[in-house]
């Protein structure tokens, strides 16, 4: 009975190890698939805004890793965001479909979204 157990763990073992190899491969590939800029231009953005918008998640990547008193508040990056895309002003909508795309995007930006979900964002007011 003891041994049977021990064999199906061993045989669960493998499985997860060979899911998380499947997952990280299918992250890989989507990165590849540059989400940030097909949701960009989703919404209409031009050539210009998704260089921008790249430009700002590149800084908050370097302040999150930062960290302390030049970590990015969620207000500033939403001033900043809007700034730079302004044909998404007040689109919560957006703002969530950015943020949750980190995730599936390049290895940085996967840190940036382990950061920022550790922050708590979005934080509406």
């Amino acid at each position: 009975m003891a041994q049977m157990q021990e064999e199906r763990i061993a045989a669960l073992e493998a499985k997860v190890y060979e899911l998380g190899v499947l997952v990280n491969l299918a992250l890989r590939l989507l990165a590849l698939e540059k989400p940030i800029s097909a949701v960009l231009e989703r919404y209409g953005a031009t050539d210009a805004e998704d260089v921008a918008v790249h430009a700002l998640l590149d800084d908050l990547t370097k302040r999150a890793e930062q960290g302390g008193m030049v970590a990015p508040p969620f207000g500033g990056f939403i001033g900043q965001l809007y700034a730079r895309f302004p044909s998404v002003r007040e689109n919560r909508e957006f703002v969530a479909l950015l943020l949750d795309t980190l995730k599936v995007d390049r290895p940085a930006y996967q840190k940036l979204h382990a950061y920022l979900s550790a922050q708590g964002w979005p934080q509406w007011t």
